[in-house]
């Protein structure tokens, strides 16, 4: 009886063992695809965030995980002030980077376009964080799900042998 009891116990570790590498491995699969060539916006993530006149939409292209092109996207910005920040070059300063390194740059803002191009700095960063924190799952939100497997499992597992008896 002993016996049978140790393998109930071993199996549901197993079990749950299985389900926290399943997930894992589920979970880094479906964010597989973002490492390619992905194309991410602002607009949802950073709507709060102001430059002169409203918002500044954004569309990211990523390539091998690298920023490879920003657009600014239609906006109520001034032309002009949106035309200092493309003088500026501003855009281009995130070629290149990962998303981790454009968080960490360490920019200006443009003088003349301060609002505009503040607002584009922490939009590409705020969505920027977005993005790695996607691409980097907490491998704890798995376990979790395991644990709670194991648990359910052993519940049910004493819960026949009660019956059985």
């Amino acid at each position: 009886m002993k016996t049978i009891k140790i393998l109930n116990y071993l199996f549901v570790v197993a079990l749950g063992f299985c389900a926290c590498m399943y997930g894992i491995d589920r979970f880094g699969n479906d964010n597989a695809q973002l490492t390619s060539d992905t194309t991410l916006y602002t607009k949802e993530y950073c709507s709060d965030i102001i430059g002169f006149n409203g918002s500044i939409p954004l569309e990211i292209s990523m390539k091998d995980g690298k920023i490879a092109n920003i657009i600014i996207l239609e906006n109520d910005e001034t032309p002009r002030f949106m035309q200092r920040v493309t003088d500026a070059n501003l855009i281009e300063k995130f070629y290149g980077l990962t998303p981790k390194e454009a968080i960490e740059l360490d920019i200006d803002a443009v003088s003349g376009a301060t609002y505009s191009s503040t607002a584009i700095i922490k939009s590409v960063k705020t969505r920027m964080a977005v993005y790695e924190k996607d691409m980097n799952p907490s491998p704890w939100t798995w376990q979790l799900v395991g644990i709670i497997c194991c648990a359910v499992i052993l519940c049910i597992l004493s819960i026949c042998k009660r019956k059985i008896r």
